[in-house]
């Protein structure tokens, strides 16, 4: 990593010398006010060798991008300054996890995991703070294993409306019948979310049937005996919506098999309103967490952050609207590789689950 200081009259002056002596994907270790009478401010930047560009002497020509880029620092800069724990090696490493959608309280407790060696050993090694923030990522993430390797055999979706939660079963469905008998069951009541999932159980030639109640659920899951897998859709509710979720919790309450509760949630969605979502339907016993719209969403940071906040494992991640072809399960590896390298305006497609 090479680091250097720059040194101009205000903010502008020296981003601009540090933009074209290091490039755009220089990092901002400190700022400092100098002087009392000529007054001037002294920048340490840094950049990772294998970032810096092959033409050093570009110049920037954008105005608007330039200010863009400044507001951007001074954010930085007055989040995470003042706190006076950031050391010149640990700052470039906040930012990389702050611009990957990684909130400012899980960013703040990675700092404390830095600070007691984890980066001194990094550096020792001698690699760069990309690589770093892979391995110490990686490490924390929780993923729950996909259902074909549980001994459960009967898994349950639910979530709020939109969030794809049917296509998503179905997706699984269609994976799953490669490697055993399926059966699905319906506890939705609307007929459009009905034809969808018997369009796609069709399609992989799965039974479909619908439970009225508790106990007709118990019937029918009876009559699937000789199933190796079991998937019960269930109706998309709002968070609010307490007749449902006690409708819900009726149905799940009378089955006496171990099963699998995942909730469907979409990744385009805010921090808060993802946390309000899990909050309203803690009082179902959640196993993991299910992520889709992928392929919609600028940064999949909110992935990590809700896995940290709720304490659950993740599971599959819906890619795309192909199905079965656009689902994934969750890896270490995989999970940071969509967070730390983020994805251009033109979406990269994403591996598949199963090679076929």
């Amino acid at each position: 990593m090479k680091i250097r200081k720059f040194q101009g009259k205000n903010l502008k002056e020296v981003m601009d010398k540090v933009k074209k002596a290091l490039g755009p994907d220089a990092l901002i270790l400190s700022v400092e006010k100098h002087g009392l009478i000529n007054k001037y401010i002294e920048v340490t930047a840094a950049v990772d060798e294998s970032f810096e560009k092959e033409e050093k002497d570009e110049k920037v020509t954008d105005l608007s991008i330039i200010q863009d880029e400044i507001k951007e620092i001074k954010e930085i800069i007055r989040s995470f300054i003042p706190t006076n724990t950031l050391s010149e090696g640990v700052f470039p490493f906040f930012q990389q996890v702050r611009k990957r959608g990684i909130s400012e309280e899980i960013a703040m407790k990675l700092i404390a995991a830095l600070e007691e060696g984890i980066l001194k050993e990094g550096l020792e090694r001698n690699i760069t703070i990309k690589d770093l923030l892979y391995e110490l990522l990686c490490k924390l993430v929780d993923v729950y294993p996909p259902i074909e390797q549980t001994d459960k055999r009967i898994a349950i979706f639910i979530g709020p409306s939109g969030t794809g939660k049917t296509t998503t079963l179905a997706k699984i469905a269609g994976n799953l019948s490669k490697k055993g008998s399926v059966g699905i069951i319906s506890l939705d009541g609307k007929d459009a979310s009905n034809l969808v999932l018997e369009y796609y159980a069709d399609m992989f030639r799965i039974p479909v049937c619908r439970a009225e109640d508790p106990s007709d659920l118990v019937k029918k899951i009876n009559s699937f005996s000789d199933r190796d897998f079991i998937l019960i859709d269930t109706p998309g509710l709002s968070p609010y919506d307490k007749f449902g979720k006690k409708m819900l919790m009726k149905n799940i309450s009378r089955l006496n098999h171990g099963f699998i509760t995942y909730i469907v949630l979409d990744v385009t969605m805010k921090d808060e309103e993802i946390l309000n979502v899990i909050k309203e339907f803690k009082p179902i016993d959640i196993t993991a967490l299910l992520f889709t719209k992928i392929d919609e969403a600028k940064s999949v940071g909110t992935i990590f952050n809700q896995m940290i906040y709720t304490g659950k494992p993740l599971s599959y991640l819906g890619t795309g609207k192909s199905v079965p072809d656009d689902l994934e399960i969750v890896t270490p590896y995989r999970l940071m590789e969509l967070i730390i390298n983020q994805r251009s305006e033109s979406y990269v497609e994403v591996r598949k689950v199963y090679s076929s």
